[in-house]
């Protein structure tokens, strides 16, 4: 088998829709050797409010009939911000995850759907390195969840850090996905819920914050543990895991409109933490690591530790860059992607077998 060690830069920008983080690492694809530059390019308003528009589209859309012709003007936005996010950082290979609009899971013996915008073959072009994209596609055709895709990323940063006995890494985006790791190896991973997506949602709307700093409102509120209840009996927490979501799968403003700010915010980031805690407690992890934003959010961190049998920890705690571990992913798997090596696994997505997935493009293809 190749053995190639490579410095492979990893693009992630997540449902929250507030920039790509951009992070190189060095890898085989199997074992990690080193970690190297990092940064996180922050989208202006403007962007954004372009980005939230493309996504409204694709949610009226619903991959029914002809695709939206707004997603031709998002393909181009994207792979400008992501090139610009790169800026001069250089690598081997890109891992280009673009800008996830719609995802459905599989249901009732349907296949199910996904789709990211942004062109792989733009950035290897401007860049003049391969670049490897598409991850999703081929494990939801295969009939897997088409996510989480991090999961074979954080068994190896477990080996990396050779953490023993039972670890849970937990990553609180805009929806929450954990990897329950045993001895350095996959157990299972899922997504579990709502990460961070309604609380930002819900905080933006009612002040000029785009997230609860510092779990401000939600330390200051009380959560409304009858909404929770309900919330926790919907579909996707009756499905096996593992399972997927989509961010807006968990739109519950419309229970919330007559709570007050802090009410509202203490109800969402204990529905996120409760989410969380019904897959975890069924693990019964030494330690849980969180990374992603949720980790710097104190209301939600106290909320896990109410609820989880298990040391909550930062990824920070244990050496890891929490800010950086999706975008460090992508790299991880881009490389993969150029091997062959699977990506998606029976225990993490419920594809049929481990598939490699991805597609990877080179300059100037014709």
């Amino acid at each position: 088998m190749d053995d190639k060690v490579y410095t492979a830069l990893g693009l992630m920008s997540g449902t929250s829709l507030d920039g790509v983080d951009v992070a190189v690492i060095e890898t085989d694809g199997i074992d990690i050797f080193g970690f190297e530059a990092s940064r996180e390019y922050i989208y202006s308003r403007i962007d954004k409010v372009m980005l939230e528009a493309f996504t409204k589209d694709a949610l009226k859309w619903q991959f029914y009939g002809p695709a939206p012709n707004s997603f031709a003007k998002g393909d181009i936005l994207v792979d400008r911000l992501h090139i610009s996010a790169i800026c001069d950082m250089k690598a081997d290979l890109v891992g280009y995850h673009g800008q996830t609009v719609l995802h459905h899971p599989p249901l009732n013996g349907q296949k199910g759907q996904t789709l990211q915008l942004g062109r792989g073959q733009v950035l290897a072009d401007e860049l003049n390195i391969p670049v490897a994209y598409d991850f999703r596609t081929a494990d939801v055709e295969a009939g897997g969840q088409g996510a989480p895709l991090a999961p074979i990323y954080h068994e190896a940063l477990v080996r990396y850090s050779k953490i023993k006995g039972r670890a849970a890494v937990l990553n609180i985006g805009g929806v929450s996905n954990v990897t329950a790791i045993e001895d350095g190896k996959i157990v299972w991973a899922t997504d579990c819920g709502p990460g961070n997506g309604p609380l930002d949602n819900w905080v933006s709307r009612r002040t000029p914050h785009d997230y609860d700093v510092d779990g401000k409102y939600s330390f200051a509120g009380n959560a409304n543990h009858n909404h929770i209840k309900q919330w926790l009996e919907r579909d996707f927490f009756q499905r096996q895991i593992p399972r997927s979501a989509d961010r807006y799968d968990f739109d519950v403003m419309g229970d919330i409109t007559a709570m007050s700010l802090e009410d509202g915010a203490a109800t969402l980031a204990s529905f996120c933490a409760q989410a969380v805690a019904r897959d975890v407690q069924t693990f019964a992890a030494d330690n849980v690591i969180v990374c992603g934003g949720g980790r710097k959010n104190p209301a939600i961190m106290a909320m896990l530790d109410m609820h989880i049998d298990a040391d909550i920890l930062s990824a920070e705690d244990v050496g890891w860059d929490g800010d950086m571990l999706e975008a460090q992913a992508f790299a991880y798997l881009a490389v993969r992607t150029l091997k062959g090596l699977p990506i998606s696994f029976p225990e993490t997505t419920g594809a049929p077998r481990p598939l490699p997935g991805g597609k990877v493009v080179y300059p100037n293809a014709t």
